[in-house]
This record gives C-alpha cells, sequence and structure tokens, in this order.
C-alpha cells in the first residue's frame, strides 16, 4: 500500500519525492488506489505550512499519478473522487489509516475506519498539531538515544580502567586531568565534551603496557584533535592501529 514511500511512523514525507505527473499512458483512476498523507517539511519551523498530498497506483504498470496538495485534507479527498476514484486510503496522523473512498470500507479493510470530514485532524490547524507532536516526539526520542549513547561511552571507559585495576584518581593522573572531570566522562555526564585526543590519551592510559607502549611508536597526528563527541571507540582503533594490530 505505502511501498514506494519512506516509513511514517515519524518523519514526514519529503516534497522533493514526489514527482511530476508522467505523460506516459497511465491506468483508469477509476481502477486504481488512492492513498493521501500529510506532507511538509518536518525540519522546519513551527510555522512551517502542512498540507495533504496523494497518489494513485495501479494494478498494471502504469506509472503513479499523483495529485495537486491541499490544506484541507476533505478538500484532498473531494478532489481524488471527482477524478473517479473508488478507493482512497488516508492517513491523518502518520498512524491510523482511515478508508475514504466510495462506500464502505472493502472487505479486507474491515478494521479501518471511514474517514469523518469533520475530524480535526484533516483540518490546517490540526495538521499543524499533528507537526507539533511528532517534532516532540522526535526531539524526545533523540535527547533519549543520546542519554543512552553517553551512560554506555562512560561506562565502556569504566571497564577499560578497571580492567588495569586504575582508581579514577591514578588514570586522571596519568592523562593529567581532574577526578572530578574523568568521573563526570564515566558517568556519561560530559562524555560529549571530550576531545577525540583526549579519548586517545585515555586509551593508551588503559592499556597495560602503559607508557611504555605509547613511547614504543609513533602516535603521529590523531587528525580532527579539536573533534568532540563519543568517539571511545574510533580512539581505539586509533591507538590499535598505531601498534599495527590491525590491517
Amino acid at each position: 500500500m505505502w511501498g514506494r514511500r519512506r516509513d511514517l511512523s515519524l518523519v514526514a514525507i519529503p516534497s522533493s519525492f514526489r514527482t511530476a505527473v508522467s505523460l506516459a499512458t497511465m491506468g483508469s483512476v477509476h481502477d486504481g488506489v488512492v492513498y493521501l498523507c500529510l506532507d511538509g517539511d518536518f525540519f522546519g519551523d513551527e510555522n512551517t505550512v502542512a498540507h495533504w498530498t496523494g497518489h494513485c497506483e495501479f494494478g498494471d504498470e502504469s506509472p503513479f499519478e499523483n495529485g495537486p496538495d491541499f490544506l484541507d485534507a476533505g478538500e484532498a479527498v473531494m478532489w481524488w473522487r471527482q477524478r473517479g476514484a473508488k478507493r482512497i486510503y488516508i492517513r491523518l496522523d502518520f498512524q491510523e489509516t482511515l478508508w475514504a473512498g466510495e462506500g464502505t470500507s472493502p472487505a479486507d479493510s474491515v478494521e479501518i475506519a471511514t474517514f469523518d470530514f469533520a475530524d480535526p485532524r484533516g483540518r490546517p490547524r490540526g495538521a499543524r498539531e499533528t507537526f507539533e507532536t511528532m517534532r516532540l516526539a522526535f526531539a524526545e526520542k533523540q535527547a533519549s538515544e543520546h542519554a543512552l549513547a553517553a551512560f554506555e561511552e562512560g561506562r565502556r571507559l569504566t571497564q577499560r580502567r578497571e580492567s588495569v585495576n586504575l582508581s579514577i584518581d591514578e588514570l586522571a593522573n596519568r592523562v593529567g586531568v581532574s577526578s572530578e572531570w574523568l568521573g563526570d566522562v564515566e558517568s556519561g555526564k560530559s562524555t560529549e565534551e571530550v576531545t577525540f585526543s583526549q579519548w586517545v590519551n585515555l586509551v593508551w592510559a588503559t592499556r597495560r603496557g602503559w607508557p611504555d607502549e605509547m613511547r614504543s611508536v609513533t602516535t603521529g597526528s590523531v587528525g580532527w584533535v579539536a573533534q568532540q563527541g563519543q568517539f571511545l571507540r574510533e580512539a581505539e582503533v586509533f591507538v590499535n592501529n598505531r601498534l599495527g594490530l590491525y590491517d
């Protein structure tokens, strides 16, 4: 049904994905299936205009037929009905698919509710609220994933330190930082603030061969030393490469 559309569970379909109506011979809209959904710039500001877009798919090899955009979902449904469409599905909030075609929903869609022209989600204000809700959910998901990644990064560093029987104070002294700074990193509080060169130093200092092992190789430039973020794994690869442990 939505085979050529991107997953709508969290983001909207970009306008750039839609193409102009093909000039090639098309199937009859009367025989096709129309899919309508909310579209707009998901990553735009809160005043981004959301609109309804749709296309008709055919059972043969005919290309999709794309319709115009509408600010009101009801207008979009009526336009396709006037074009002769009998089977129309509409997704009002990126989650629920409704039947907006002729008569009741087909036998294979008995679980699908019928589109209500009075449904506030289909009006311009409702569309804006839907986008705002989705933006909030996306921001919360990103924050949660970031917090988890920070915690895992700090936990990985703790495992490295404990594997060589070092206390926080001892490791902090090796790399020339305060114990408070290192404690924040290991707790996940400030892993995003650590530069790549600092991660490299931490990797060297948590190897059993420190410091002789580090002195035995030419460390060279670590590159993008001002880069900050969760790059402990990349630092581990960098050190291993210097030691010739990887190709």
